[in-house]
């Protein structure tokens, strides 16, 4: 496997240090399901490919962990965390709550500037969708909620956020590509984007929780088909 140590294509930040590339390298690997889950990665192994010491590797693999993305082994490295049923109806009912409360901050303190950049979102993304085109979506969405976080201002909840949106990504990147999904996705922000232009918190409350039960749903499904069809390509 290539390893990708960019900046993170999801954000504008500037990585400083070997480290933050380290880390965002194999982080975007992870949330992208480049790194699917159950992998073992190996320090050692991991500087040798990467082609840095193994200090930057060893702090970028523990703030994975400390962040929830691996869990380690003692004496054998660490492995990438393989998301149940359970984790995933746990995950969104945080993220529900989370996002919910970032809304009820947002609709008062979200910009004009910032309206706009969600209007403009939207009109990427239909263009998108009439096209036939699925490369960017994922930027798209993770760049409309983001810009809910933001409107917060508050540094604390914006990275709650990110964080729990990011540990479904790669769930929904899976997705994205599938015309139903991208439409339901649309869809959803319209009416979140909608409510904040209205103003209207029952509305926009409303709105986040459609769309997050309907982003669910639609990964449970998808998980048990790959079950599924796992299942009989076996032959069992």
């Amino acid at each position: 496997m290539t390893w990708n140590l960019k900046i993170n294509r999801f954000t504008n930040r500037n990585l400083d240090t070997l480290t933050d590339q380290v880390y965002e390298g194999l982080r975007n690997a992870i949330i992208t399901g480049e790194i699917p889950g159950g992998t073992r990665l190996v320090e050692s192994a991991l500087a040798a490919e990467m082609k840095v010491s193994r200090t930057p590797v060893r702090e970028a693999l523990h703030r994975l962990a400390v962040e929830g993305f691996l869990y380690s082994v003692p004496r054998s490295g660490y492995i990438v965390v393989e998301m149940s049923d359970y984790d995933i109806e746990d995950l969104f009912t945080i993220r529900l709550a989370i996002e919910q409360l970032a809304a009820s901050l947002a609709i008062e303190k979200i910009t004009p500037v910032e309206l706009k950049e969600m209007e403009l979102n939207l009109k990427k993304t239909d263009e998108k969708i009439e096209n036939g085109q699925t490369e960017g979506m994922t930027e798209l969405d993770v760049q409309f909620h983001g810009i809910i976080y933001k409107a917060t201002r508050s540094r604390t909840l914006y990275h709650i956020c990110k964080s729990l949106s990011d540990h479904s990504l790669k769930y929904r990147i899976a997705l994205i590509h599938l015309p139903e999904f991208a439409k339901k996705t649309r869809d959803g922000h319209y009416q979140i984007y909608t409510a904040l232009v209205e103003k209207r918190k029952d509305k926009l409350e409303r709105a986040i929780h459609d769309h997050l039960v309907l982003a669910k749903q639609d990964i449970l499904k998808m998980l048990e088909q790959t079950r599924n069809e796992m299942f009989f390509s076996e032959g069992i």
